[in-house]
């Protein structure tokens, strides 16, 4: 009995760090040129989706220079294409300010904004899915962000 205490404690172990494992099926970002968002062209994301049944978080996060963009907020399309090009959409609006103090933390310098644009988000369909950001300002393009990144997370539904 006393051997198999330590053989049944690294199994546990094992078990526990299999069930935790990230999560993460697309973590990518972009960095735009000049710290300027296009208005016109959106950024493009590819996420592989081997199970249409799971369902997952939509996570984003911007870098921005608060000395040159003063926004209170930062509008998103969100378009989202299957392997069929079947289009799903939706609009999310990253918060920056609040009663006029910026959100997030600072590091070097910049100004970093997290947002969960979706939860329990599901796909409905296998493959890879064409997944395109753009900013929603109608007539500028942004001065001031420096970068956006995409994080997508299998969601648990505990």
């Amino acid at each position: 009995m006393k051997q198999l205490l330590p053989l049944l404690t690294i199994a546990m172990l094992f078990f526990c760090s299999c069930k935790n494992q990230d999560q993460t099926i697309l973590d990518e970002s972009r960095t735009f040129t000049q710290r300027s968002w296009n208005r016109v062209t959106p950024e493009v994301f590819t996420v592989d989706i081997k199970n249409a049944q799971d369902y997952y978080n939509i996570d984003f996060q911007v870098i921005i220079d608060t000395t040159i963009f003063n926004q209170q907020d930062l509008p998103l399309t969100v378009n989202i294409y299957s392997p069929r090009n079947e289009r799903r959409f939706f609009y999310s609006t990253i918060v920056l300010k609040q009663n006029g103090r910026w959100r997030g933390t600072v590091v070097n310098g910049k100004r970093v904004i997290d947002h969960r644009a979706k939860r329990l988000f599901s796909f409905n369909s296998v493959g890879a899915h064409r997944m395109e950001i753009g900013q929603a300002t109608v007539y500028h393009d942004l001065i001031g962000v420096e970068s956006l990144q995409t994080k997508i997370t299998r969601a648990s539904l505990d």
